[in-house]
């Protein structure tokens, strides 16, 4: 890598800052997450105060470590498609990130807690139910 810039918009120095929340990619995928959850809040650039604002003292502690993991998730995968585009020299696609973010989340959460029951296209069709189901 001869370059500074971000791996994914190949305009602005690549910080973890700028790739995780500024970056046009990343905030695509941020959009789009937060449209698919049904929730609107301004995004702080900040990343650790991004993180901590998925977590709401009205859920439960089972609800808000799924909130931290579709964040892990998003970052995770953010991180993953700027390496494809890098080192595979593929093109950048918000969408292929979101979709393997809910992925990702979908199967710990089928892995890792007992009441969550619900189908791939349940998750996708109605997070806000499966995430409240969460005890």
């Amino acid at each position: 890598m001869n370059s500074t810039e971000c791996g994914l918009c190949m305009l602005k120095e690549e910080t973890y800052q700028h790739l995780f929340i500024e970056c046009k990619i990343g905030q695509l995928v941020w959009n789009r997450c937060l449209n698919w959850l049904g929730i609107k809040f301004v995004q702080h650039k900040v990343p650790k105060i991004h993180f901590v604002s998925f977590h709401s003292t009205r859920a439960s502690c089972e609800q808000n470590l799924a909130w931290k993991g579709i964040w892990a998730a998003i970052v995770r995968c953010i991180w993953d498609q700027r390496n494809v585009v890098l080192f595979n020299q593929k093109v950048e696609d918000a969408d292929e990130i979101f979709q393997m973010a809910k992925l990702k989340v979908w199967a710990w959460l089928k892995h890792r807690s007992n009441s969550f029951e619900f189908s791939y296209s349940d998750w996708i069709l109605n997070s806000s139910i499966c995430l409240s189901s969460l005890k």
